[in-house]
């Protein structure tokens, strides 16, 4: 398996991680009144990783750049848990997949090469 390879099957790890633990949330410690409200509020916080996946397994660039830019939304909505006593342990891991997952996009932009 080559460098770039390796780096795609670990950013979607980390977007997975990502996924994972935002349905960990959402199903088992904040559901919601319904069932249907708690799926769609889920769907919604996890579309950006849902589009953005996909472009990760392409052969060009512009599929890890996606995922930087992905990554900063759930960076942010990692900062605003932390900052709440009651989700902090939630705040920290979502801060530590981001980082993970946008340190890892920008590895594979460097080594992916680039279309002219």
């Amino acid at each position: 398996m080559n460098v770039a390879g390796l780096l795609r099957v670990t950013l979607l790890t980390w977007v997975g991680s990502l996924f994972a633990l935002l349905g960990l949330q959402r199903v088992f410690v904040e559901p919601l009144a319904t069932l249907p409200a708690t799926i769609a509020v889920f769907v919604v916080q996890v579309a950006p990783l849902l589009i953005v996946g996909p472009l990760a397994l392409r052969g060009d660039a512009k599929g890890p750049l996606w995922v930087c830019l992905a990554t900063l939304l759930y960076f942010t909505h990692g900062v605003w848990q932390w900052s709440d006593p009651a989700t902090r342990t939630f705040g920290v891991f979502e801060v530590m997949f981001s980082l993970g997952a946008f340190a890892n996009a920008w590895i594979l932009l460097k080594v992916m090469p680039r279309a002219d």
